[in-house]
This record gives structure tokens, sequence and C-alpha cells, in this order.
């Protein structure tokens, strides 16, 4: 079938008219660049939580978001490096030395953790400081956010007010924390000259 110059047109005509009234009653939706990445969340052990939320707000519940961070990452160090199981196991890993105390040797408990030798109370779980440690926990044990904080290799910190003297290599300071790893620390050799002055 051939079909003439008038029809043609006409069906050209109706098919634009039909692209026209379509495009306008279809809203197309314009693509969003700023869409975020969908981010699956790993199923999280209440109890594991409850540890990690206490370790945060018990040894950084003043210190900033990053300073609470880095306390956890050191968790997740750790367990990276063999010390424990999950985050409660490491935790609570203590040990017990014998300590000369009033010239008699004395079994005495060591934490890892000051907090848990020192036999604190569960935290009040509505407080604001209870809550923020409670967040950062749950975001590093389900989507292992803040890898960056402190570097993987991160396994001590103390607090700012003590010095313990440890022979690690200091790896960053982040409020009144110092971190460490397991590497010795670099002693530099000094060399001191004289000059005779004769």
């Amino acid at each position: 079938m051939k079909l003439t110059q008038p029809i043609k047109i006409l069906i050209a005509l109706v098919f634009v008219t039909l692209v026209l009234t379509f495009d306008q009653i279809i809203d197309v939706p314009e693509v969003d660049n700023n869409i975020k990445e969908t981010r699956i969340a790993k199923v999280v052990d209440p109890k594991q939580l409850t540890c990690m939320a206490k370790n945060i707000f018990y040894e950084a519940g003043n210190e900033s978001l990053n300073g609470q961070a880095a306390v956890a990452r050191v968790v997740m160090n750790r367990i990276a490096h063999g010390f424990g199981k999950d985050p409660c196991a490491v935790i609570y890993q203590a040990s017990h030395v014998d300590k000369l105390i009033d010239n008699e040797i004395q079994k005495v408990k060591l934490c890892q953790f000051s907090w848990v030798c020192e036999g604190k109370n569960d935290p009040n779980k509505n407080s604001i400081k209870y809550k923020q440690a409670e967040q950062v926990a749950y975001n590093v044990l389900a989507y292992d956010e803040y890898q960056n904080v402190v570097p993987k290799t991160a396994l001590f910190f103390h607090n700012l007010s003590v010095d313990p003297l440890w022979p690690y290599k200091q790896v960053a300071k982040i409020g009144n924390h110092i971190f460490y790893s397991k590497a010795k620390k670099t002693t530099q050799k000094t060399t001191t000259t004289s000059e005779n002055n004769i």
C-alpha cells in the first residue's frame, strides 16, 4: 500500500501530537545526582552493642565524636589482632598478676579498660552522652564506620592525665587520649661531642 503525501503528513501530525500530549502527561523524573549510596547494616548483637556503648561512654563520654569513635576502633582493632572474638571479650579481658603491696605479694586484677576494674555501675541509658556512645557503637558494629579515625594498628590508648611509660609507638592523639600501636617506639641516638679549648 502506497501512502499519498497528505496521508503521510496527517500521520506525522498525529504522531507529533501524541508525543507532545504524552510528554506532558507522563512526568519523567529528573535524575538526582545527590542520591546517597544505600548502606546495608550488619546484624548487631544487642549484648555486643551494650558492651561497646558502655566502653565508649566510660572511656570517652566527654570526647568528640572522633574521640569516641577512636575508642571503638581500638576495640575492633584488638578483635582483628586476636585479643578476643568480639567486643565484650575484648572489653572485659582481664588478667591477674602478683604485686608487692605492704611487703606482701598479692594477686591484683589488671583490666584492659580501667572502668571494668573500677566496677562502674550501668550508665543512665537515657542520657544524651550514652545515646551518642550507643550510636557510635552501632555505626561501628553495623556499618564498620570511622575506619580512618585511628590506624588499624592502634591497639592501646590512655588519657593524658596518666603516663604509663609504654614502650609502644604513638600513632594518634585525639582529644584527651593518646593512641599507640604495638610497634616499639624508636629512640634516636644522640651523640655529644665536646671540644677541648686548649
